[in-house]
């Protein structure tokens, strides 16, 4: 369990919160985590798990280029990526649970009309199967993929194109993250970040960064709704 940490350094409510997708609203890392060691094996290759974690909350480009540093030049980039790919649509196919608090938490925000986004490392064909297959492809105003935005976590360019996208500035977003790469990727983008830790352990930068680390989204609910009242609406 991670305890409550309330920087404070946020002066206001979010305009808008910024949503991540694998690992936050959705269950999913274990599948990826699956899908690429599976593939790994089948292709005569191992990759322990702490080095695999390293690799949680990047893009996918980003994390094959990592991948072919730590295996060779010879890696078969190609097989690998449709293998992994091949493996994940037959996982997901089969449901992708999704997190505590995830529907309360949207049910609460659509109730005070505050805009949202979806902001994910993951490409269009991913993000399309995830979000429509569970239901949340509706629930928000805009989705941001890293095909969308260019360049994927840690970058900030994803969050920067989420904010844009909202019509909001973005030192009123909110970002929700369950990776490291995704809270640098926050601060980055000059917002504020609540990390909701999954399958990584935060950093020592997440630690000094985040404007708090809980266990579960719910976590992230009562915060809110703490603070929405404080200022009526206006005060974080």
């Amino acid at each position: 369990m991670y305890p409550i940490e309330f920087m404070e350094s946020a002066s206001h409510f979010p305009d808008a919160i910024i949503f991540d997708m694998d690992g936050l609203m959705l269950d999913s890392e274990v599948i990826f985590h699956d899908a690429w060691q599976t593939t790994l094996v089948d292709l005569g290759y191992d990759l322990d798990t702490a080095t695999y974690l390293k690799l949680v909350g990047c893009s996918n480009d980003l994390a094959e280029n990592l991948l072919l540093n730590l295996l060779g030049a010879d890696f078969p980039i190609e097989r690998f990526r449709s293998g992994w790919m091949a493996r994940w649509e037959r996982l997901v196919a089969q449901g992708i649970p999704t997190k505590p608090g995830l529907w309360p938490l949207l049910d609460w925000l659509d109730k005070i009309n505050l805009p949202k986004a979806v902001g994910t490392s993951s490409g269009d064909h991913e993000a399309q199967i995830s979000l429509k297959s569970t239901g949340l492809w509706s629930r928000f105003q805009t989705i941001v993929t890293v095909d969308r935005a260019g360049a994927g976590k840690p970058a900030p360019d994803i969050f920067l194109t989420a904010a844009k996208a909202l019509d909001i500035a973005p030192a009123s977003c909110l970002v929700l993250e369950n990776s490291n790469a995704g809270v640098q990727a926050a601060k980055a983008a000059g917002m504020a970040v609540i990390m909701v830790p999954d399958l990584q352990v935060p950093t020592a930068y997440a630690q000094d960064h985040a404007l708090k680390i809980v266990s579960s989204l719910n976590d992230v609910l009562d915060h809110l709704q703490q603070t929405w009242p404080m200022a009526g609406g206006h005060g974080f």
